[in-house]
Parts: structure tokens; C-alpha cells; sequence
């Protein structure tokens, strides 16, 4: 009974140990005062960098070649704003959709649309205009 009392025992020597180990703070936290400047200066440095980024884009780019834009030379007018005016364009490229749809798409949507009204007011017996519909009596 003593050799089994003494392995409880270092099992939990060796558990307190393990706790131990695991509840102490693993780094020591330093607090202080942070400038606005400091914040302002960091979100400004990453709406230019989002604003670059867009253009850096090969879509992007080649949509500026399309247009007859140098690449080179819309990023060089992207530095050259203030910092306003480029948290300005981040703000307009978040709100902005990413695309619109195709002509043809909107064209389809709307016929798709047309159909399954005709479609419906056939299948009530409000109409008579695809033969394959099998109609209701009233």
C-alpha cells in the first residue's frame, strides 16, 4: 500500500507542477499612452496601400491600358494625394460594387422572369399560351 500511496504521490507532484507551468502569464504586458498621430499615420499608410494595391491589380491594369492610363503614371498620382483624398478613394472603393452585371445577363434574368409568369398564370387558367400546359378546369 506504501508503493502505491508514494506513486499518487509524485503523480500529483508532477500535476501541481504541470498547473503551475500552465497558469503562469507567459510574457509581461506593458501598457501605455498611444498618440493619435501614431493611429492616424498607420491608417493612412493602409488606405494608400489598399488604393496601390487595387491598382497594382492585372485586371486593373489592363483595364488602364484598355482606357489608354499608364500604370506607372496612376500610381505615381496615387502618391501624390493627400492623405484625405486617399481615404477618401478607400472609402468610395468599399462602398463601391466590385462589377456590374452583363448586358446580356439582365436581358436573360428578365426574359427567365417573363416565362415563368406566363408560366404560372397558364398553369392557373388565367391564360392560354404554352400548348404543353395542361390546364384546370373552372
Amino acid at each position: 500500500m506504501k508503493r502505491r500511496s508514494a506513486s499518487f504521490k509524485s503523480v500529483a507532484v508532477i500535476m501541481a507542477a504541470v498547473l503551475l507551468g500552465v497558469s503562469a502569464p507567459a510574457g509581461l504586458a506593458r501598457a501605455g499612452l498611444v498618440a493619435t498621430e501614431d493611429i492616424i499615420g498607420e491608417s493612412r499608410q493602409d488606405d494608400r496601400a489598399r488604393v496601390l494595391e487595387f491598382l497594382a491589380r492585372d485586371d486593373v491594369r489592363a483595364q488602364m491600358v484598355r482606357l489608354g492610363v499608364d500604370p506607372s503614371e496612376a500610381a505615381a498620382r496615387v502618391a501624390a494625394l493627400s492623405d484625405g483624398e486617399v481615404a477618401r478613394l478607400a472609402g468610395v472603393m468599399d462602398t463601391v460594387p466590385a462589377g456590374q452585371a452583363h448586358p446580356a445577363a439582365i436581358v436573360i434574368a428578365v426574359a427567365a422572369f417573363v416565362f415563368l409568369v406566363l408560366l404560372v398564370t397558364d398553369l392557373l387558367g388565367l391564360t392560354d399560351i404554352f400548348p404543353f400546359v395542361k390546364k384546370t378546369r373552372r
